[in-house]
């Protein structure tokens, strides 16, 4: 009896060791809708840089889809905003709160957001979403990381955009978004307002 219970504790402890370092991902199930999940910088598993470029496109691919979903819904405005809380960083949602802030200051003025950073303009479509996503950086190191996913914003027309991206509480999040067409970096810009 000693013998089978020191057995199964055993087995016990071998599967919690092996579940703890279990990702979900690039699997060999043929799986290939799941969202990559990492431990992120300095975490035992170290994936590859294909691994993690992989999610960093997963993820601005899923930021998009909400988008869509987001501004084809009558709610839109509050919509813009759950985006916000869900796929930025923390940096860029103080930054957005600090410009809404300021502009609060002068309700009399026309204020910083006379276009919509989701969909780089002031009126926007039904149907919006993106295409042609390119990893065009992958910075991986103990500390950091970092990625810059170009697309193809579909709202009236074709916009070329830049996803600037952190790793930050085990998920890529959006930290600055670039309208490469009129080269709009909305983050500087929000900042140099700031700075005014």
């Amino acid at each position: 009896m000693k013998k089978l219970t020191f057995i199964m504790i055993a087995m016990t402890a071998i599967t919690f060791v092996a579940c703890g370092n279990k990702t979900t991902g690039n699997n060999d199930n043929g799986d290939e809708d799941s969202v990559f999940m990492l431990d992120g910088p300095g975490s035992v598993y170290e994936p590859t840089e294909e691994e993690v470029g992989q999610y960093a496109l997963e993820t601005v691919q899923e930021v998009y889809e909400a988008v869509g979903q987001a501004y084809s819904s009558e709610d839109w405005q509050t919509q813009s905003n759950e985006l916000d809380k869900e796929y930025c960083s923390k940096d860029w949602n103080a930054t957005v709160k600090a410009v809404r802030e300021k502009d609060n200051q002068n309700p009399e003025e026309m204020g910083f957001f006379d276009a919509d950073y989701w969909v780089m303009g002031q009126d926007f479509s039904k149907k919006i979403y993106a295409t042609d996503l390119n990893l065009e950086k992958l910075l991986m190191n103990d500390t950091t990381w970092e990625a810059a996913v170009t697309l193809k914003l579909h709202n009236f027309s074709e916009i070329p955009v830049r996803v600037n991206l952190i790793y930050e509480g085990g998920e890529w999040k959006v930290d600055d978004l670039t309208d490469l067409s009129n080269d709009l970096d909305w983050k500087k810009s929000m900042k140099e307002y700031l700075a005014e």
